[in-house]
């Protein structure tokens, strides 16, 4: 495979990153096609698009000091997957420090699909 600075999956992951952290909503869709999918272990819910990008919304606007830190990505034939340490100030004023998983499957440069695995206990203070 392709040196990771210039492999396109890697790419779209950085994009991704960066598109959330600056609070990008706009910039995430256009990263996901239009019929995209995102299973989510927590629940087991699959979200379409439109709902998928609520939780971007909620995330980019009801968290503060949001940064994904130790972030690791690594391609594959079909798209790459993500490990990262995501870490906030929830809306109660909780810090919250969870790791995260995402596989993420693309479809013309554009993410498909992604199943996104994080512990809930770590993400509990922001359900409260």
């Amino acid at each position: 495979m392709s040196d990771e600075n210039t492999n396109p999956h890697v790419l779209v992951a950085r994009q991704l990153v960066d598109r959330l952290l600056a609070k990008d909503v706009d910039g995430v869709a256009d990263l996901y096609t239009d019929d995209m999918t995102a299973w989510r272990n927590s629940d087991g819910r699959t979200l379409v698009k439109k709902q998928a990008l609520k939780v971007v919304r909620i995330l980019t606007g009801n968290l503060h000091d949001l940064s994904y830190e130790n972030v690791r990505v690594t391609p594959t034939a079909t798209g790459f997957v993500q490990q990262h340490t995501m870490k906030c100030t929830a809306p109660n004023g909780r810090p919250v420090e969870a790791h995260v998983c995402m596989i993420a499957t693309l479809e013309n440069g554009r993410i498909k699909h992604v199943a996104e695995y994080m512990d809930t206990a770590q993400m509990a203070p922001l359900m409260e």
